[in-house]
Formats: C-alpha cells, structure tokens, sequence
C-alpha cells in the first residue's frame, strides 16, 4: 500500500509510505531551488515517485494537510467576532511590505507563488484553498503530467493532527504527550495538545488563532526587519545579543492564566483584523518604529527586543508544557509545528519541566506536515506505525555522477582510501570543508550529509563561515555535530539530539575549547551523532577527535545564503567554487582549492 502525503502553504513537501514504511521525503525547494517555496509540490512528488520507481498509478492514498472547508467556517466565525477590527482586511495591504498585496483574483491564479511573506490576499487564499482541496485527485494528475488510470483516494487531514502525527507516530514512545504550535492550522488551531496512546492520538486542548504563539513570534519577527515565516530562526539568535532591558514590556503580549492556557493581548496586535504580519499602533508607540529591513547592523534596541520576544515564548512554552504534563503524568513529550523549530525553548521545556524523555523530527515545519499526514492515513488504513530512518529520506547519486560533476567543472580530484579520514585531516588542517554523502537530509537543519564543515577550535571560524562563505549576518551562530557518547562532557545535557532541536549551555570549562560552536550566550545548537544513525559521518568525527582530542565538528547547511540546501552533486561542485570553502569531499572524492 502506497499513501502519497502533500502539503502546500509554505516550505511544499512530499512524502511516500510503502506499508508503514517512509521510502521518500522531499522538500520542494531543495529540487525547484527557490528557497521555502510554497507552489504546489509537482517536483517533489515526481521525486519520490522516481526514487521508489513507481507512477501515481500505483498510489492508493494521498493525503492533504488541510482541510479547507474547516478553514472556511473558522474564518468566517473569527471576521464577525472581531468586527468591526476585521474590516480592515478589505483594504488588502502588504503588511510591513511596500505596497499592495496581491488582489482576489491574483492570489487564486498564483498557485502559491508570493513575492513576500504577505503578498496575498485573504479571501483569495481561503478560495484557493477550498477550490484546491475539492478537486486534489485532478490538481495532483495535472502536477505530474499523468494521464493514466489511477486508483488513489484523497483524505485531506486535520493540519494540526498531520504535525501531530509526524511527531508522535515516527518516534519510538508507546505512549506520550504531545504539544504541536504554529501560527495557524486548517480549523483555526494554533497550539494543540494532546495524547498519543498506541496507534491513536487523542485531543486534549486547541488553542484557536489569534492566540497564536507562532503569531506573535512571526508579526515581532516582521517587526524586527525579517520575513515573517522565513526568518524566526534569525531572531532566536538575534536574542542572545539583547539585553533584558524589554523583557517585561514584551510580556505584557501574552497573558499566561490557569490551567496552562494562554491568550494573546490584541491591543498590540493587527494580525487578527488584517491577516497579515502587522502589530497595532500601541506596540510601535512603545517600542518606536519597525527596523527596515536591511543588511545593516542591528541596533542594539531591536537585539533587546528579539531578547525580550525569545523570553516570553519561552515562558509561554514552559507554562503550557507544565500543565499537559500535570494533566497527563505523561514523562514522554513529542513536539512539532514551526514553533517546534525554537529549540531554545525545546532545550528549557526538556530541562525544566518533569518531562523526561523528548522526541522531534527534524522537519517541524510545515514540510513535515506532508510526510505526518502520510502517516496517519496510513496508520488509519492498517499499516504499523513506521520505525528506523526518519531523517535521511531525499535523493543520493552515485559515485559516477558525482565524478561527471566534478569532470564537468574541470576540477583536479582524486578518490580517496577512506573519505573520512581525508576530510579529519583537512579540518584539523584549520580547512572549510563541504560534505556531501548519501541521501539528502530532510528539515531546515544539514545533519551530515550535506553540510559544510569546520574546527570548533578556530576563534575565527564563525565570522569567516558567516562573511566568506555563507555570506550571512554576522549574529548567525553555528552549531556542533558532536559524537552522542561524548555530548555530556561539553554541555549541560548529553542527553540525544540527533535532529539539531535542543540547545543546551556549553560547559564554562569547555568553552574556550569549542569558541565556533559556542554562541554570545554561552550555548549551542546541538548535534549528537551516533554510529547507528550516520556511521560514515560518526566515524569521520571520531577521527577528527583522535587528531584534535576535540569530539565535534562545525556543522552548518550546505548552501550560500538564501538558497535552499544542495540536493544534487552538481549544486555542491557550484555553491563550491562561488564560496570561500577550502575543499570538497564529495562521495569518496577530494577536491581542495
């Protein structure tokens, strides 16, 4: 049985299912090259369909992550709640954005394609939603070119239920709690709780837009001269260059009440009447004027405000967190949903509340929705649930390929005994190193196989990875790949984090040690790695330890600033020669500048 999962908004994904088991997982932009894109993800089916040599006839289930005419009754509910505040979406501004956004009609013929982060309009994507989920058997035939009979039947699945799943079914608990947030799902559900028991999930609490954590953090992040949607990441490090001069004005935004609810405080908002990414009036009369956005400095003043908006979700975080697992006595805790990308907040939940084992996958996001709802219809239609990789599921090349990519850009290489060991030496050698190996990660984070690489030990192997060669802002930490039986000799926790989603402090001894990985705060993004789960990339780390007595690496995303990740050989050998990398270690060979 074969179940096809998809989802379109932002980051568009596709995943394949063959009888409980994850055979593909593709995110769109790594094989359109637009990075997050949100069109309909024709190239990332075809994708998987290809990897598991099958055409869409072959497929029994395919499974949405939005079920719109839920997101049509929300809708409608929420306008006439919030009159006469939600007039004010009949004006169709760009938010923060210059100009106009797109009109009615335009959002419905666009098919996702968006100039900006709300360059849309909001009757225009419910319609667009709607029209697309009632005739999905046809968009998903047009997508792929297919005109064969087919046999698949479609199931458009609760969004937050399909983030639910992606946490919950993949990972290895019999029972646990469940916490997914975002900005908003296909019902209005911006926070969901729940119980996963078994094969099944069951709900215990929905927190309904506009009282959206992932709200608040993307309007603030707009607010701060980032793309909302795009760059919360950005600001999460930002955070740690503030200063708690905000903090108590940020949290007048989010009233925490009993039982571990929440709500947001609309006064300072706009998002709610509008749509978009705004904050009211109020919020700018006491925070003073959004930052433009520009690749200038951060004022200090926008740092302290990144601070104070990082420390009030993750007072919101804990609070929610706290109270479920009261509720549940549950010790196992699943997490997914954009808002499952803050993993400082993740590392605070795990370490402050009872909570004693934690679980995420590395696709959070929106993406992973497509392979959650994969999963949950094929759970439903009998299959187990599925057990073994859950991250490494894009394409891999072979080592002909790989050669022709480096013959075609006219590069002196050589293939080596064991790649692993060139690739230790090169980095202890003070050497920049891209690596690429096997199949391509999933999720926003490189977990090994297409990362570029560094010494942890180089005090200026940050602002020389930031400026030469991912040409980013200089705030942008890094993280480390640390080898899992050695993680809790250089931070506060050894506990694994094989996905890159709990930041822990780095161990004051250790940090003069380690200064690449170590951010302003004194902590880290961190990486384990096992033998089990990438032995290639543990055994490379192990020799660089036996070089360096050092047990990590830098380990950062294969790509130049705002491009998605390298999924072929041919993109490596290219974000190569245009960066400052210093040598490439592509399958089993080594080229160096």
């Amino acid at each position: 049985m074969y179940v096809l999962g998809i989802n379109q908004h932002h980051d568009s994904a596709a995943a394949l299912v063959r009888d409980g088991r994850i055979v593909a997982f593709v995110e769109e932009e790594r094989i359109s090259r637009v990075k997050h894109d949100g069109t309909f993800p024709a190239k990332a089916i075809q994708e998987c369909l290809a990897m598991e040599g099958i055409t869409l006839g072959d497929v029994d289930h395919v499974a949405y992550f939005w079920q719109a005419r839920k997101e049509v009754q929300h809708a409608l509910g929420h306008f006439v709640r919030h009159l006469p505040a939600t007039l004010a979406v009949f004006r169709n501004d760009a938010g923060t954005y210059d100009g106009r956004a797109s009109g009615l009609t335009a959002t419905m013929r666009s098919g996702g394609i968006q100039q900006h982060s709300d360059d849309y309009n909001v009757g225009g994507a419910l319609l667009l939603h709607l029209k697309r989920s009632l005739t999905m058997k046809q968009v998903v035939c047009d997508a792929v070119g297919y005109t064969g009979p087919v046999k698949f039947q479609v199931h458009l699945v609760d969004h937050h239920l399909s983030h639910a799943a992606s946490a919950y079914l993949l990972s290895p608990f019999d029972r646990s709690a469940i916490i997914t947030w975002d900005g908003i799902g296909s019902d209005g559900t911006s926070t969901y709780l729940a119980v996963g028991e078994g094969d099944r999930i069951r709900d215990v609490r929905r927190v309904k837009f506009p009282h959206s954590l992932g709200a608040l953090y993307a309007c603030v992040t707009s607010y701060l001269g980032f793309h909302p949607t795009r760059d919360e990441g950005k600001v999460m490090g930002l955070a740690a260059y503030g200063e708690p001069t905000q903090v108590e004005a940020m949290k007048e935004l989010v009233r925490l009440l009993p039982d571990g609810r929440y709500e947001l405080d609309l006064s300072w908002f706009r998002h709610h009447a509008t749509g978009k990414h705004q904050m009211a009036p109020k919020f700018l009369e006491r925070f003073g004027p959004p930052r433009p956005r520009t690749r200038d400095a951060v004022p200090q003043h926008y740092a302290d405000i990144a601070y104070g908006l990082q420390a009030t979700l993750e007072e919101a975080g804990l609070h929610v967190a706290r109270w479920l697992q009261q509720h549940t006595g549950e010790t196992n805790l699943v997490t997914a949903g954009g808002v499952a990308l803050n993993s400082v907040m993740n590392g605070r939940i795990f370490l402050e509340t009872p909570f004693e084992e934690f679980f995420a996958q590395p696709a959070a996001a929106d993406d992973g929705s497509a392979l959650g709802a994969a999963v949950q219809v094929a759970v439903t239609q009998g299959a187990p649930r599925p057990t073994g990789n859950y991250i490494f599921l894009g394409p891999s090349y072979s080592e002909a390929e790989m050669e022709k990519a480096l013959a075609d850009a006219g590069l002196a290489y050589e293939r080596t005994d064991d790649i692993a060991v060139a690739t230790a030496r090169g980095l202890a050698d003070g050497k920049i190193v891209g690596w690429f190996q096997d199949r391509m990660e999933c999720g926003p984070r490189a977990l090994g196989n297409r990362s570029i690489l560094a010494d942890p030990r180089g005090k200026d192997t940050k602002d020389r990875l930031n400026e030469k060669v991912k040409h980013r802002e200089p705030f942008r930490p890094f993280a480390p790949s640390c080898l899992v039986e050695r993680a809790g000799e250089y931070f506060a926790s050894g506990y694994p984090s094989p996905v890159m989603l709990l930041v822990f402090d780095v161990l004051e001894h250790q940090r003069d040690r380690v200064p690449a990985i170590t951010h302003a705060d004194g902590t880290a993004r961190v990486q384990t790695v096992s033998a089990e789960d990438n032995p290639l990339y543990h055994r490379m780390i192990t020799r660089f330890e036996e070089l360096t007595g050092v047990p990590m690496v830098v380990n950062t995303s294969f790509n130049d600033n705002e491009e998605p990740i390298v999924c072929t050989p041919a993109e490596a050998v290219s974000c190569y020669l245009r960066t400052d990398m210093d040598a490439l270690a592509l399958g089993p060979f080594w080229t160096q500048k």
